[in-house]
């Protein structure tokens, strides 16, 4: 394949589903076990929760991490999770990097869903000529478009980044909670119940054009769905079922 024409997409490990076209940037932690399978594996959960705390990327890491990459491919799509990586940090590094190499951030704020259907987007017009202004106006133009959710009997373990690195002791709880992430990031818990109950009162409230998903620890056929992927259970946060969805209007 001509260089000149081939895209790299890669995500970060904790957004990671695994699939064909993604390459995995692994997550680096502090402490004992320096990488997050390793963690998941090894950490058994108590009473309280394990946490896991991520170390902070720096310039110069960055710098070194890119580089290589760039060794290999012209043009890097980069999923990363906004609670924990430095945007700023990104965009300047983008801003040296060009115009020989061209790196293409794209934040998602921790929901697999909205990165399955933002993926998915892109993915139809990169092969369009199109600039990254023009990915990042098409992305807010679909933002505008989509209402984010999770569905779990702890969505905060789900949504908050202080509680979303970490072991968790499963729990016996069958009460689901349905929490829509506003587009301000306010939390709303609409209803609160079993499973096929909180479904219908999302597709029957939305009445929306599509619905992707993404599961953990939950099998489950849900009605209405245009994409649904089930995820590992060995991974973030863990011990917590969820469903994560977005509803384009």
């Amino acid at each position: 394949m001509n260089k000149e024409y081939f895209m790299l997409l890669l995500v970060d490990e904790v957004l990671s589903l695994n699939e064909e076209d993604e390459m995995v940037r692994e997550a680096s932690l502090k402490g004992k076990y320096t990488h997050l399978q390793d963690a998941i594996r090894f950490i058994k959960p108590g009473i309280s929760p394990k946490k896991l705390i991520f170390k902070d990327p720096t310039m110069d890491g960055e710098l070194e991490y890119f580089t290589n990459l760039f060794k290999d491919h012209d043009k890097i799509i980069y999923f990363y999770d906004e609670r924990f990586v430095s945007g700023e940090m990104l965009d300047r590094l983008q801003n040296w990097l060009l115009p020989n190499k061209v790196l293409w951030p794209i934040p998602i704020r921790g929901n697999k869903a909205e990165y399955l259907f933002l993926k998915n987007e892109i993915q139809k017009i990169i092969h369009n000529g199109v600039n990254y202004n023009d990915v990042m106006n098409h992305i807010q133009n679909m933002k505008s478009k989509i209402s984010s959710w999770v569905i779990s009997p702890s969505p905060m373990k789900v949504i908050r980044a202080n509680k979303y690195s970490a072991i968790y002791k499963e729990g016996k709880k069958k009460i689901f909670m349905l929490t829509e992430v506003l587009p301000n990031r306010r939390i709303k818990t609409h209803q609160s119940g079993d499973l096929d109950g909180l479904w219908k009162f999302l597709i029957e409230k939305k009445d929306a054009k599509e619905i992707w998903v993404v599961g953990k620890a939950i099998e489950k056929d849900l009605p209405n769905v245009k994409k649904h992927i089930q995820t590992e259970s060995a991974s973030l946060p863990v011990g917590i079922p969820y469903i994560q969805a977005v509803t384009i209007n």
